[in-house]
């Protein structure tokens, strides 16, 4: 198993949340469905084009509209994000071993969302939110506060994100230890120098755990 040895002095996971915690392939859907009705394109050829985005590394949607020339898009739609089944086990079994956290780019209601709706503030001794914080990913200012906050080092840390671009990138670069969960769009972009390659990838947070749960 690849860096066993570093894991073994592992004490924080951080995790991103969308594409990794939480399931958004509803809201993508509601998005997707309401730009393509809105300006008289196939819901097929806006899902296309966001596929080509993603696999070029740009953000999914953003690219998208540039693509078919469209100069606004529609809002996110939040209400219908859900966690993916098997998180609430994984987050517990994880627990057991380490400190978890969060590192996301998401809205200023998140927080109570995990703690009420969701019910997953339980696992979490941080959360650093980016609304809340002011900056988001990719900018290293984010990491940099989980780890004032932690009162941890990187090379103590293991970040768990979906995109290359926003997760792997900018924590490897400050010494954190990566996996790239390939769920959603994310899962979508391409590794193109060794500076986007995660430490070891995983299909869903199930098979995360049995990584981390084989290597401890």
């Amino acid at each position: 198993m690849i860096w066993v040895h570093e894991m073994k002095d592992i004490e924080w996971l951080f995790f991103d949340l969308g594409g990794v915690i939480m399931d958004e392939s509803r809201s993508w859907e509601d998005r997707i469905q309401r730009t393509s009705e809105k300006h008289g394109i196939s819901a097929v050829l806006f899902r296309t084009e966001m596929e080509k985005a993603a696999h070029q590394n740009l953000h999914e949607y953003r690219g998208a509209l540039d693509a078919l020339g469209i100069g606004f898009g529609e809002k996110w739609n939040s209400q219908f994000i859900t966690p993916y089944p098997d998180a609430a086990e994984v987050l517990a079994a994880l627990k057991q071993r380490h400190k978890l956290g969060i590192i996301a780019n998401q809205p200023l209601d998140t927080r109570k969302r995990m703690e009420t709706e969701w019910q997953l503030a339980k696992f979490f001794d941080l959360m650093i939110i980016s609304a809340e914080v002011g900056f988001s990913k990719p900018d290293p200012r984010l990491f940099r506060e989980a780890l004032y906050k932690a009162q941890t080092t990187a090379d103590k840390c293991v970040m768990i994100g979906d995109k290359l671009t926003n997760d792997i990138t900018p924590a490897k670069a400050l010494g954190f230890k990566t996996v790239w969960i390939k769920q959603e769009w994310g899962g979508l972009q391409t590794v193109t120098d060794d500076s986007m390659k995660p430490d070891f990838s995983a299909k869903s947070l199930s098979e995360l755990k049995k990584l981390l749960t084989d290597i401890n």
